[in-house]
């Protein structure tokens, strides 16, 4: 995973210096943007599942409809699973980490966006009718690709707003965006952007 982050990084300098070069090496201060979004996700059932945090990112839109940058991730996540013994795994999940974005707006509002991250992980998990522990653990490493969907306003220069749905297609084992048994659970993140400097006229 770590090899795609890297890669994707790379793809991102490229297609950018490309885009410098035509516009004549000059770098346009106004298509630079800072935000991020609020994220949530949620599970029902025997196997549900509660999810919010935030992602502040950093980007530029290199062409009229391909938006690339940096992200931040913390994220907590609880978990339930119920066993047919009347038993429940109750999981707490909290995550810090970075990634890198892609959007690629194929019409007015509609965009697809690629996100792959790697995040360090506190995991905690226990039996709720008893307390006992299962898991302890503060240290691990988890790695994700989302994929999804979004709509909101791009306009370059200004401030934009923007809601997605995402899933994750890696299938790591702590991954916040997976159930206790590994089921996709699709996250909604809204947020909103600002382009630094004055839209020229």
């Amino acid at each position: 995973m770590i090899k795609k982050i890297l890669l994707l990084t790379l793809l991102i300098s490229v297609a950018t210096r490309s885009s410098f070069a035509q516009e004549r090496g000059s770098f346009d201060f106004n298509k630079m943007f800072a935000g991020g979004t609020l994220v949530v996700g949620l599970g029902f059932g025997n196997n549900s599942q509660f999810t919010i945090g935030g992602n502040p990112e950093l980007g530029y839109s290199i062409f009229k409809n391909i938006d690339l940058g940096l992200c931040g991730n913390y994220i907590y996540t609880g978990t339930s699973y119920q066993y047919s013994n009347g038993y429940t795994n109750k999981t707490n999940i909290t995550l810090s980490g970075i990634g890198v974005f892609s959007r690629i707006h194929i019409s007015d509002g509609f965009f697809l966006q690629l996100q792959p991250e790697s995040n360090n992980i506190k995991y905690y998990e226990y039996v709720k009718e008893t307390g006992y522990v299962i898991n302890d653990l503060k240290d691990l490493q988890s790695t994700s690709f989302l994929v999804g969907v979004g709509f909101g306003s791009r306009d370059v220069g200004s401030m934009n707003y923007f809601t997605t749905i995402l899933i994750d297609l890696q299938k790591d084992r702590y991954s916040p965006y997976r159930t206790y048994t590994g089921e996709i659970s699709p996250i909604i993140r809204s947020g909103i952007n600002f382009y630094f400097g004055r839209r020229k006229k």
